[in-house]
C-alpha cells in the first residue's frame, strides 16, 4: 500500500501530464521531439526483455560524459557487467550510443509507478546508480521494493534548489533513506544532503567525477573544412553561451576581429537560439558561417549550431569562455576545454559548478570575467602574449590531471553494491 504522500505524487503527475499533453504533441508535430520516445518513457520496449547488472541513469550530455570514466572504472574491475544506460534527452541518448555500445541504452521512465514497474521488469536491474542528483520517488521506492541496491553518484544541491528541498524534506527526506550510498562532490552537498533528511552515515565526499573526463581523441568531421575556414587565424571560442550573453559578446566581436586577425567560434547552448545569435551576428554586419550550412567562403565566425561537437571544437581554441556565468543560470563545465590545455574564462555566476570554479581560480587554470568586455582583455592576452598563454594552457590542464580520482572512488562503491 502507497503511502498517502505517494499517492499524492502520482495524482500531481497525471495532472501534470494532461496539462502537458498539448505542448507535447505540439512540440512532437513541429520540432520531432516526445512522440519518438514517448512509448519507450512509458515503459513499453520493442526489444525483447534482458536481465541486467547494473542501471546506470544521466539526465543529458553532461552526464552521460560524466558517466563514462565511471563505466570504465566497473568494467576494468567487473569486466562481466551488464548494464542498461537511460538518458532524459535526445541528445543524451545519441551521446550514450555512441559512448556505450555494448550496453543496452534507453529512456528513463517517466516516473509513474506503472512506467516504472514495466521498465523494471523488462530490465530487471540488480543496482541502480544515478547521476548527479536526479531523486524520482517512485523509481527509487518502487526499485528499492524490488530489491535493488541504490547509489546517487556526484551528487550536489544547487544553491537555487537547496531551499526548495529544505521546505520539501518531509517528502525527499523518506525517499533519500532507501538509498545504500550517496556520494556527493564536495563538503557543502554532503552537509546539505544531510540537512534534507540523509542519514550521515550513506553520505560521503567523493570528488566531483567531471575531473575524470576523457577527451574523445577521434578526429572531428568537419576538421579539414574547419581549417581552411580558420586559414592560419588564433581561435576563440565561446562556449555554451546563453540569453543575456550572446547580445553583450557579439556587441564587442567585431572590434576584437579586426584588431587581432582572430576567427571566433561561438556555441549557443539551447537550440532556439541558434536563429537568434545568427541574427545578431548579422544585424552587427559579421561574416559567419554556420555550421549547418557552410560554403567555403571566407568568414571570421562559425556558429556552432549542432550538438556533440563542442569538447572536439576546443582543440582548435588559443582561448575559450566558459557561457551561462555571465548571467544568473549557474555556469557550465570548464573541464573540456582544460583538458585540451585550453586556457579557460568564465563569469561570476558558477553556482552549477561552484567546487570546479574554485580550484581552476585557485591554482591558476582559469579566470573571472565580470563582464563581456573582460571576456576579450582575457582573449586578446592569451592570443597576443604566447608565453602567458602557454603558461596558463599548462595550469588549466595539471588542474584537470591533479583533481583526477572521483570516478574510480564511485565505480569501486556500484562494484562494491554488485558483489
Amino acid at each position: 500500500m502507497m503511502p498517502a504522500m505517494f499517492v499524492l505524487y502520482e495524482v500531481l503527475l497525471y495532472l501534470v501530464l494532461i496539462l502537458a499533453l498539448p505542448y507535447f504533441l505540439f512540440a512532437g508535430v513541429l520540432r520531432g521531439k516526445y512522440l519518438a520516445n514517448f512509448s519507450e518513457r512509458m515503459g513499453f520496449y520493442r526489444t525483447p526483455a534482458a536481465a541486467h547488472d547494473l542501471w546506470i541513469h544521466a539526465v543529458s550530455v553532461g552526464e552521460t560524459l560524466a558517466a563514462r570514466p565511471v563505466v570504465d572504472e566497473i568494467l576494468r574491475q567487473r569486466p562481466s557487467t551488464t548494464i542498461v544506460f537511460t538518458t532524459t534527452t535526445i541528445t543524451g541518448q545519441a551521446q550514450a550510443r555512441r559512448l556505450f555500445p555494448e550496453a543496452t541504452v534507453t529512456y528513463f521512465p517517466f516516473d509513474f509507478a506503472a512506467s516504472v514497474k514495466r521498465f523494471l521488469e523488462h530490465h530487471h536491474p540488480r543496482v541502480f546508480a544515478t547521476m548527479e542528483t536526479e531523486i524520482w520517488p517512485n523509481a527509487t521506492r518502487l526499485s528499492r521494493a524490488r530489491g535493488l541496491r541504490l547509489l546517487l553518484a556526484n551528487g550536489r544541491i544547487s544553491d537555487r534548489s537547496f531551499p526548495r528541498y529544505r521546505l520539501l524534506r518531509p517528502f525527499v527526506a523518506p525517499v533519500l533513506r532507501q538509498y545504500d550510498r550517496i556520494l556527493a562532490r564536495e563538503e557543502t552537498d554532503r552537509e546539505r544532503f544531510i540537512a534534507i533528511g540523509a542519514p550521515p552515515a550513506i553520505v560521503e565526499t567523493s570528488g566531483n567525477v567531471k575531473f575524470d573526463y576523457l577527451p574523445d581523441d577521434r578526429p572531428l568531421e568537419i576538421a579539414p573544412r574547419l581549417e581552411t575556414l580558420i586559414a592560419g587565424r588564433k581561435v576563440l571560442v565561446l562556449g555554451s553561451t546563453m540569453e543575456g550573453e550572446d547580445e553583450p559578446l557579439i556587441a564587442e566581436l567585431g572590434g576584437f576581429i579586426a584588431s587581432h586577425n582572430a576567427f571566433v567560434i561561438i556555441a549557443p547552448r539551447k537550440p532556439e537560439r541558434f536563429e537568434i545569435v545568427a541574427g545578431l551576428l548579422a544585424a552587427a554586419k559579421i561574416r559567419y558561417a554556420r555550421r549547418t550550412d557552410w560554403s567555403d567562403g571566407p568568414a571570421n565566425v562559425l556558429l556552432l549550431d549542432t550538438f556533440g561537437e563542442l569538447a572536439k571544437i576546443y582543440h582548435f581554441a588559443t582561448a575559450a569562455f566558459i557561457g551561462g556565468s555571465l548571467v544568473r543560470t549557474g555556469g557550465h563545465n570548464p573541464i573540456e576545454p582544460a583538458a585540451a590545455g585550453v586556457p579557460v574564462c568564465f563569469g561570476p555566476h558558477m553556482s552549477n559548478f561552484r567546487e570546479i570554479a574554485r580550484v581552476f581560480l585557485r591554482d591558476g587554470g582559469a579566470v573571472e570575467a565580470r563582464d563581456a568586455a573582460a571576456v576579450f582583455i582575457f582573449a586578446e592576452r592569451m592570443l597576443d602574449d604566447e608565453a602567458a598563454q602557454r603558461a596558463m594552457s599548462d595550469r588549466a590542464r595539471r588542474t584537470v590531471e591533479q583533481n583526477r580520482g572521483a570516478a574510480a572512488r564511485t565505480g569501486s562503491r556500484i562494484v562494491e553494491l554488485l558483489a
